[in-house]
């Protein structure tokens, strides 16, 4: 058969005429995302159509990796980052825009470039980016100019995972550059983890779940030794309070010397807060506020408050002083200059119900949170106290476990999330709409599955800071850096 009889054999099963089909945009439209085959054209049998035509990039301004931003924080200032990584150099113009795009930071890179970051804001010249949504156009070229290509996207300032355990965090502690984690309670095996929050390196600590607190509530590091606090149980186990040194790995159970007692003379049933200052440790526990130093134990009464309320807070700030929070009494102390000086709804205007946590920004205002009345923040030169509910400042909620200060304010609600304010009045949520933050399943599902009160939340356990301004959270099973 000749060539000229299988052409036209061929053009007749399609239904071809042989006229121009360049311009027939079902042809094209492999190149706009359409169908390829347009729908008057019958593909014989046998004959299989790809749904798409892939067209090959053959373009040289090309990302290596997708673009990345990040916070850089230094001692003083924070510092907004964008990153960009080509397979070339290339010139560039970049253009950031906010959630309402309007356009807040512009540049062009003055030289050619594979690798290109820049500095979209500043704690430094007060431009630091707000909590959010933003958008990008990186405009590129090749120095000669043969080849030009934009490329858009988005990124979220909000926070960063680091790592994520099987079993929920009961708390946080930082010293220097080590973060501290306790997971488990008294139905899962309870442990400790060191986190080095330069590298995200994750250790599990040499302690037996059995010689430790069930759960932990809080530690505190003086020297190579860490103390862990938490419950303890007649019939479920636990230990008060521990001694662990990080040279020698030995575990020491201080439960004896403590003799932390009720007013009935039974031993208390829980420590729920540590501090230490210069080379002392404070403990406040469910029967009273204790200190421990060169081995010895003492109970402080002079605080102003009952002898045996329960401390669940304990901080100290800048100036050295001791700030003591209780939660059946609905008061704090302070001490500062060899005196204790107690505040409550008695004789003041602080109100009633439990302080969790304190922290101080950088005008000495002290914050707490509080878990029945949201946030309160203090100054003792002015004594000028200030309250912040959900009623009078929009905060994500009433019950507040957690506070701290970085470039604004920071709390964590036990249910709903983390919020961050520059001074009370704009709080910006951050919870698992907007984040990777991961929720969990609360207790009750152990034991009934199916009750309301077995959901998904955000357990929010602590907030810590450390001293180069960096914030890291615990929320649920998980540990995140928050900016």
């Amino acid at each position: 058969m000749k060539k000229y009889t299988v052409l036209v054999l061929f053009l007749a099963l399609v239904g071809c005429d042989g006229s121009d089909t360049s311009n027939n945009s079902a042809y094209t439209a492999g190149v706009t995302g359409e169908s390829a085959v347009p729908d008057k054209v019958k593909v014989p049998d046998g004959v299989t159509v790809p749904d798409k035509v892939e067209v090959p990039d053959t373009s040289v301004i090309k990302l290596t990796t997708d673009p990345v931003f990040q916070v850089k924080k230094g001692t003083r200032f924070v510092t907004d980052q964008l990153t960009f990584n080509f397979v070339k150099t290339i010139n560039a113009e970049i253009k950031v825009y906010d959630k309402d795009h309007a356009m807040i930071f512009e540049k062009v890179v003055s030289s050619a470039a594979s690798e290109i970051t820049v500095n979209v804001g500043s704690g430094y010249n007060n431009t630091s980016l707000k909590y959010g949504k933003y958008f990008y156009e990186i405009s590129t070229s090749l120095p000669d100019g043969s080849e030009e290509k934009v490329f858009k996207g988005s990124f979220d300032k909000i926070i960063r995972p680091i790592a994520t355990f099987t079993n929920k965090i009961s708390d946080i502690s930082i010293f220097g550059d080590t973060l501290y984690v306790a997971t488990g309670d008294m139905m899962k095996d309870v442990e400790v983890r060191s986190v080095n929050i330069k590298s995200d390196d994750v250790t599990l600590l040499n302690i037996s779940g059995k010689d430790l607190p069930k759960p932990i509530y809080d530690m505190a590091r003086v020297g190579n030794k860490l103390y862990m606090g938490g419950r303890k149980d007649q019939y479920m186990g636990g230990k008060l309070l521990v001694e662990y040194d990080l040279d020698s790995n030995i575990v020491s159970d201080l439960d004896s010397q403590l003799s932390c007692k009720t007013k009935n003379d039974d031993e208390c049933s829980a420590v729920f807060s540590l501090t230490s200052m210069l080379d002392k440790l404070y403990i406040g526990t469910s029967d009273g506020l204790f200190s421990h130093k060169d081995d010895l134990f003492s109970k402080i009464t002079e605080h102003g408050l009952d002898e045996f309320t329960d401390f669940k807070s304990l901080f100290v700030d800048s100036q050295d002083r001791i700030w003591a929070g209780s939660m059946i009494k609905g008061g704090i102390s302070y001490y500062a200059k060899g005196s204790w000086t107690p505040m409550t709804e008695v004789n003041s205007q602080m109100p009633a119900g439990g302080i969790l946590a304190f922290s101080e920004d950088n005008n000495r205002n002290i914050y707490m949170a509080n878990n029945i009345n949201g946030l309160i923040k203090y100054n003792s030169e002015s004594n000028n106290l200030k309250q912040f509910t959900p009623h009078n400042s929009g905060i994500i909620d009433h019950n507040l476990v957690s506070v701290a200060y970085t470039d604004g304010i920071i709390v964590g609600s036990h249910d709903y999330g983390i919020a961050k304010s520059e001074d009370g009045s704009d709080w910006k949520v951050t919870d698992s709409s907007n984040s990777l933050m991961a929720p969990i399943k609360t207790d009750a599902c152990q034991w009934n599955p199916d009750s309301v009160a077995c959901k998904k939340v955000l357990v929010v356990e602590r907030i810590v800071e450390n001293k180069d301004g960096r914030i890291f959270a615990a929320i649920g099973k998980g540990i995140y850096e928050l900016y």
